[in-house]
């Protein structure tokens, strides 16, 4: 149950802050962004979602957790969104999420939050799946989020 993964989530970013003195960088991916947006956000610095299968719907609980408590998110896109076949539903619900991620983010940052949303092919990065962590060129989108990181002071 999602509601028993973010608790457990939840206590282990609060060992992380016991052993590091330090809230933690949360980062999710896929459907596994869910869990996220629905843990504990006490010990969050700042929550990286790599390709999330969605954001909290505007105004609801979840975003007004995060939005009141000022974690910092930045939401990732790989390449296969504009340019994916048509004919697979895939495609379309990838262009669904990552323009509502689009609609969370300007919402956030307009309520005084700090959302960016990352079209990596439209800043040059591509050859990227929804597994973007474990392609070639994942050391330079490593590096891409230590800068979004580092301009927050969370490096």
């Amino acid at each position: 149950e999602q509601a028993a993964d973010a608790a457990a989530l939840g206590a282990v970013l609060e060992d992380v802050k016991e052993m590091t003195g330090n809230k933690a960088i949360y980062m999710t991916h896929s459907q596994g962004g869910a869990v996220g947006w629905d843990t504990p956000v006490e010990n969050v610095a700042a929550i990286v979602a790599v390709e999330p299968g969605g954001t909290p719907e505007i105004g609801s609980e979840q975003y007004q957790k995060l939005l009141e408590a000022k974690i910092p998110i930045v939401i990732y896109f790989g390449d296969y969104i504009d340019n994916g076949p048509e004919d697979i539903a895939s495609t379309g619900f990838w262009k669904a999420v990552r323009d509502g991620a689009i609609q969370f983010m300007e919402s956030y940052n307009g309520d005084g939050g700090d959302c960016t949303v990352v079209d990596l092919p439209k800043e040059g990065i591509t050859g990227n799946s929804h597994f973007m962590f474990q392609e070639m060129n994942n050391k330079e989108i490593a590096g891409h989020i230590e800068a979004w990181l580092a301009e927050r002071g969370l490096n």
